[in-house]
């Protein structure tokens, strides 16, 4: 079952090469990030997978404020942007940061390839950003946060 020489398969460049993605071992449901929390049917929570499941993962680490819960202590989750919503910036510098702290953490993701298209429309202190992933499957998802 497994190699006999481990060393030789990890030399392997074809191995190290192999754009192939694991199949995700994890789970996620359904969030409403409206009321927050997640949505039950029949009392248990409704599983996702596939685009669905890229797109909650990416509105959760978007609203996650890297370095403020404690659960995240030594994760790379989340996003440092808290101190910009708000503050007298120049609105081109918050956009470019915001893009910069969204595309490094996102990109994290094994199935995000490309995040494009950014548009950023701002009300009060309410933004919304909205922006194109492409997955490393070339699905193409269109996602919008109101943060």
């Amino acid at each position: 079952m497994f190699p006999d020489d481990i060393s030789d398969y990890i030399k392997n460049e074809d191995y190290i090469n192999d754009n192939t993605l694991p199949a995700f071992t994890g789970k996620t449901f359904l969030y409403d990030f409206n009321k927050g929390d997640f949505i039950y049917k029949n009392g248990a929570p409704v599983e996702v997978d596939g685009i669905k499941a890229i797109q909650i993962w990416i509105e959760k680490v978007i609203r996650t404020e890297r370095f403020k819960f404690n659960i995240y202590d030594g994760v790379d989750y989340g996003v440092t942007i808290e101190d910009l919503i708000g503050s007298n910036l120049p609105r081109g510098f918050i956009e470019s940061e915001m893009k910069r702290e969204f595309t490094e953490s996102l990109l994290t993701n094994p199935y995000i390839e490309e995040l494009i298209n950014w548009s950023f429309k701002i009300d009060g202190s309410e933004w919304t950003i909205s922006f194109t992933v492409i997955t490393t499957t070339e699905e193409v998802l269109e996602m919008g946060v109101e943060i």
